[in-house]
Parts: structure tokens; sequence; C-alpha cells
């Protein structure tokens, strides 16, 4: 049983990879997916734990190279910017899982042996903040993470959208 983390928050990285190490997950941990093919392609991995932003770029451009390197791992997106968009992208392109940041060592175990969970769904409506993140996402997306052609296609100011991407992040 070996593990995989791909992730740039190194702090969050080291301390993930600690408390996977205590529960018996013996871990590796690489900046980068490319770092991660040339240093460890040749070895095997149960469970690869892939960032979604990477440096600025989004780290399922990378999932289907990671998937066919380990084809029997089980890749799982951490994140702490969720969306419905890249959600459905990473699970349709052979995500295992998607868990979001800060994410719990408990949850993170059931996610990695692979126990499903009851979803939790809610009475009340999706708020106006919450729907206009997801366009924004799936609008970044659909225009590989460039902010200028997003805020074009979303008809905002390119200023507009920087500053809403960064007070969601806080």
């Amino acid at each position: 049983m070996r593990l995989l983390m791909i992730d740039d928050d190194e702090a969050f990285a080291r301390v993930m990879l600690r408390r996977l190490e205590h529960h018996g997950w013996p871990s590796v941990h690489c900046l980068t997916p490319s770092v991660a093919m040339e240093e460890y392609g040749q070895e095997n991995f149960e469970v690869i734990l892939l960032d979604l932003n990477l440096q600025g770029e989004s780290g399922l451009k990378h999932l289907e190279a990671l998937a066919r390197r380990w084809p029997k791992a089980r890749i799982i997106i951490l994140t702490g910017y969720a969306s419905i968009a890249t959600t459905v992208h990473a699970i349709k392109n052979g995500a295992a899982d998607y868990l979001t940041k800060p994410i719990e060592i408990t949850q993170l175990l059931k996610a990695i042996s692979g126990e499903e969970e009851e979803p939790e769904f809610s009475e009340e409506p999706v708020g106006v903040d919450t729907l206009e993140w997801e366009m924004i996402q799936r609008t970044l997306q659909e225009h590989d993470g460039n902010i200028s052609a997003t805020a074009r296609a979303l008809k905002m100011h390119r200023r507009t959208l920087q500053r809403r991407l960064q007070k969601r992040r806080s």
C-alpha cells in the first residue's frame, strides 16, 4: 500500500503525509505531476491524491495521463476551490473521488479505502452566490483557466472576475 500526493502546498502535504503514514499509508510527495512521472514513474501506487490547483494550473489537465500511467491507482482530487463543473469533469475523466480542503483525516481515509458515504442533501435552495461561483468555475474550465477569456465570455471586467475569485478563496 503506497500513496502518491501531488500538491504544491508543501506545508499541507507534509502534515497530511505524516497523518497518512501514521495510519499505515507510506507516502511520497511531488509538487507537480511531471515531477511525479519522472521520479516515480516506475513505482506502483494504490492511491494518488491530486490537488486541483497546482501553481495556477489545473490538476485536471494531468488526470488522464496519471490514470494511464497508474491504471490501478485510485485517484482522488483534493481542492480548496470546489465546484460542480470541476467535480463532474474529474469523475468523468477517471477520478475516484473529489474532496474539499480542509479535510478530516477520517474522511480522507474513507475515500482512500473506497468506503462510500451517504451524501447529505439540503432542503434549502442553492444561493445566488453559489450559482454565480459555479458559473464562473464552469466558464473558467471551458477556457482552460484563462482569466481574460473567461471574463469576456461572462461579459465581465477581468479585474472584477479576479476579485470574485480571490474573495471566494479567502
